[in-house]
């Protein structure tokens, strides 16, 4: 009995997870890195010194709408 991921909420850990802002959040906010940087820079993590992220909570409520801009 497998359930699809799309079905379901994620959990919080998935919630509290930290994604590449290329490609995923990009995919899930439909916005562009430079759009998320100008933005919502305050939610923006560095990962190494080229590459950046945010929680999947924070593009997920970005993407609802439910999150203001700076």
């Amino acid at each position: 009995m497998s359930t699809d991921v799309q079905d379901r909420e994620p959990t919080f850990i998935e919630l509290e997870s930290l994604k590449p802002l290329r490609p995923d959040i990009e995919a899930i906010t439909s916005l562009s890195i430079d759009s998320l940087h100008r933005y919502y820079a305050k939610y923006i993590v560095k990962l190494s010194p080229r590459r950046s992220g945010m929680k999947l909570r924070h593009a997920l409520a970005i993407a609802s709408g439910k999150l203001s801009k700076d």
